[in-house]
């Protein structure tokens, strides 16, 4: 297992874009948004999926130095301030959304496929149970990479008001945890997240994606 700081910050979002707007939608995200996230200090990189037909639609993670980039005064500036088209695309055409802040707990493998499967619990409690299955999971033919995320809050602020893109798209859900596996095929996605399926006792959502791209931190220069 690799070692990994306990505080590498991850933020993870799964959402739907509203029906006939996915052209509009993909265009904030490559022109805009991808690089205004990923180009602030502290981040490291952001990687977009789409799904295999399940749903949520889309998986969206950004991966951090630390959690704390993710309460820091530059990022908060950005969800407060969105630009236009980003208030276009807030109402309602960003829907369905569960986003939290995460940190990745354990890692195993150094590469990231083009296909990863997630499993996310809104149960407390489950983290361990989560590390177990990413131990087991992780030794499966195609899987490069295991994480554990687990979730995060402030503990600088006792505010909870939401930020201001959230209260133009409404109150997003969250996760409590989240295993996630990276692959390198979609047949193997698709047989580790029936494999998943078949071994889940708990309410936890199992959902299979494929890469659409991703952006490093190194290259918004």
């Amino acid at each position: 297992m690799e070692g990994i700081n306990p505080q590498t910050g991850v933020l993870a979002l799964w959402n739907d874009c509203a029906v006939g707007h996915e052209e509009l939608y993909d265009k904030w995200y490559h022109d805009e948004h991808f690089f205004d996230r990923v180009s602030i200090k502290g981040f490291r990189l952001g990687r977009r999926y789409e799904s295999l037909g399940t749903n949520p639609q889309f998986f969206t993670y950004y991966e951090t130095e630390s959690t704390d980039v993710l309460f820091s005064s530059a990022y908060q500036a950005q969800l407060d301030q969105p630009s236009l088209l980003t208030k276009e695309v807030m109402a309602g055409m960003f829907i369905n959304v569960t986003r939290t802040v995460c940190s990745c707990v354990q890692r195993s493998g150094r590469e990231r496929g083009g296909f990863v499967v997630t499993m996310s619990t809104r149960e407390h409690g489950k983290e361990e149970e989560f590390k177990t299955m990413a131990l087991l999971f992780g030794e499966l033919s195609g899987v490069v990479r295991t994480e554990v995320w687990m979730r995060v809050m402030d503990s600088t602020h006792s505010h909870t008001r939401p930020r201001k893109e959230e209260q133009i798209r409404g109150q997003d859900q969250t996760v409590e945890s989240c295993l996630v596996l990276h692959l390198t095929r979609e047949d193997d996605a698709r047989r580790v997240s029936d494999l998943l399926a078949s071994k889940n006792n708990t309410d936890s959502d199992i959902d299979g994606y494929r890469l659409l791209s991703e952006l490093r931190h190194e290259d918004c220069g």
